[in-house]
């Protein structure tokens, strides 16, 4: 994180942790100064000396009072309100948009003309209500195989986890105990990233997630059965929150809602590839 970016964080952050008490006796004083002020310049039979003293008594302590205010109500922010932000958002707003996407059926007249046919029939959202962090959702296709998908966020980051489970490794593959990651750096070098057996399952979404400033983490663990399971973490970090940017917000649920539909159009339509599902 630049010095100065962490510099101007901190300093709002010092003023927000303040004890609201001391922030509302600041209120207090400011107001009763901007009272006095209007007092002073509209009471009849004043000296125009007292009027003045009046209107720069209002021109100093108004201002001040606003920036009070605003702090005051940022104060009140605190962790079970931030809590309750990320869990409508990711449980709202980012599972409304990954429906959207990929659950069906639509009301369409044409769906020829549709870019994204759905790939589900139906999708659950699964979470603790004590921990605001992350929420699961439980897609199941026509033949009854389950997907779960998870998206988490700590206000400054967000990362969305998928997996499939795959009858058999995918030709090439090595087994390795390292999860491996893959930066924006690895498009300067994408033949190179792309000859991973398991980047290329899914090679289109992460060259797009990619480029979209997300590092991709992929991890396979063997299963029993000779089976595998492989894990992709697409995930944001960022140097201020989110949450309070309506188009940050939608674009980042947005951004979920397409890297998931072409994660599973691009890995549920290869014939070779034989996935079982992809369940937590």
């Amino acid at each position: 994180m630049r010095e100065d970016v962490a510099s101007e964080s901190t300093l709002r952050d010092n003023l927000l942790a303040l004890p609201v008490w001391a922030l509302l006796i600041t209120f207090g004083l400011l107001a009763v100064g901007v009272g006095v002020g209007f007092t002073l310049l509209l009471a009849p039979g004043l000296s125009d000396s007292l009027r003045g003293a009046g209107g720069q008594l209002i021109v100093v302590s108004l201002p001040v009072l606003a920036l009070v205010v605003g702090l005051v109500g940022a104060s009140w922010a605190r962790t079970s309100r931030i809590d309750a932000m990320v869990g409508a958002y990711l449980r709202r707003t980012v599972g409304d948009k990954l429906r959207d996407y990929l659950v069906g059926p639509r009301d369409r007249d044409d769906r020829r003309l549709d870019p994204y046919p759905p790939i589900f029939a139906s999708m659950r959202r699964s979470y603790r209500s004590e921990i605001a962090s992350y929420c699961v959702f439980e897609f199941v296709d026509a033949t009854g195989r389950q997907f779960d998908v998870v998206v988490k966020s700590n206000v400054f980051n967000f990362e969305v986890s998928l997996r499939l489970d795959l009858a058999v490794p995918p030709a090439g593959f090595q087994p390795n105990p390292r999860e491996q990651s893959y930066g924006v750096g690895a498009l300067e070098h994408w033949s190179e990233a792309a000859a991973d057996p398991l980047v290329g399952i899914v090679a289109s979404t992460i060259h797009g997630s990619l480029a979209e400033g997300y590092t991709v983490y992929v991890s396979a663990e063997p299963q029993a059965g000779g089976r595998l399971r492989v894990v992709y973490r697409l995930r944001q970090k960022l140097r201020t929150n989110f949450l309070t940017s309506p188009y940050l917000r939608r674009y980042f649920s947005e951004d979920a809602a397409i890297a998931t539909y072409f994660f599973f159009a691009e890995a549920l339509s290869d014939p070779a590839l034989a996935v079982l599902g992809g369940q937590l």
